[in-house]
């Protein structure tokens, strides 16, 4: 009875121990040239049109390839918030009736709530006059309005409001707002925060009087809208207010597979740079299993000359 005991506890002891070990794993034997007539001090020089030939030796089970380009560096692979310059522009038109000052453009970085008594209460900055706006039913472009000094950081977050007034007594303005967009413009790309055409059904409308119901804003794809009542109507305060736009964010560079682990080594790779710059073009090679990953990293600096 012990030695069947003892012969449990080694089959246990054994088993345990397989489980424990791991699958090895080798770091890629894997290296990258290029041509050597190309270097001049530390950079491959080629001009626009130029194939750049990359020629690999050793081995890796994967290859990914940044090119260095808008949203292809390696150096952004993990960046997820990057603060530009953040610009507002929009069209408007004002139709019927000559009542003035009927349309002001509000921001803010604090609301706290969603609800009315927040909203209409809440620390706007009135930016109307940063940007061209309409008079008549000609439509006007605002150009670019710059809300930057409106942000404290990448992680901050912007809100737009239209707030509209009319008075009682005459036909009141009828507006409508098209091409509005919200851009994270950095100095290598640029993000789109916010547009009609993806924040339709995110607008909220706020107002104190809605009589006629057609008086207060709509929202769609194409464009906000708020049709003014006539003479007899009553004043009207309506308020159309954007979704939390976090101006910082942005989307992390990508890399291009090369390959992957069921393919056969390759001995290199092209690649057609489409506009002159300066590029730090980075290899990532890795072998890897469930539970472990060995890696290399091979970078050049590549200069394409007009």
């Amino acid at each position: 009875m012990k030695r069947s005991f003892i012969i449990i506890l080694t089959g246990i002891a054994f088993i345990t121990a397989s489980c424990n070990k791991n699958m090895e794993v080798d770091v890629p034997s894997f290296q990258v040239s290029l041509d050597p007539a190309r270097l001049v001090a530390d950079t491959f020089t080629y001009r626009l049109g130029d194939t750049t030939r990359f020629i690999f030796s050793g081995s890796a089970g994967n290859i990914a390839f940044y090119s260095g380009e808008s949203g292809k560096s390696y150096a952004n692979r993990s960046v997820a918030s990057r603060l530009g310059t953040v610009m507002l522009s929009f069209a408007s038109k004002a139709e019927w009736g000559t009542q003035t000052n009927t349309l002001q453009v509000l921001a803010t970085n604090k609301l706290a709530s969603a609800d009315s008594a927040t909203v209409v209460n809440a620390d706007w900055t009135d930016i109307t006059s940063r940007g061209a706006i309409a008079v008549n039913a000609t439509v006007v472009n605002s150009g670019n309005i710059d809300l930057t000094d409106l942000v404290s950081g990448a992680d901050d977050s912007l809100f737009i409001a239209f707030k509209y007034s009319g008075v009682t007594g005459t036909t009141q303005r009828t507006w409508t707002i098209t091409n509005f967009f919200v851009k994270n413009i950095l100095p290598d790309q640029q993000y789109t925060v916010a547009s009609l055409a993806t924040d339709a059904s995110y607008w909220l409308r706020y107002g104190n009087v809605w009589t006629p119901a057609s008086a207060r804003w709509t929202a769609t794809a194409s464009d906000l809208k708020i049709i003014g009542g006539g003479g007899t109507s009553p004043t009207n305060t309506s308020w159309i207010v954007s979704k939390p736009m976090y101006v910082g964010r942005i989307a992390p560079d990508v890399s291009t597979g090369i390959k992957s682990i069921n393919e056969p080594d390759k001995e290199g790779h092209n690649y057609m740079y489409t506009a002159a710059g300066i590029y730090t073009a980075t290899f990532v090679a890795f072998n890897h299993t469930l539970d472990e990953e060995k890696s290399v990293m091979r970078e050049f600096i590549i200069k394409v000359i007009p």
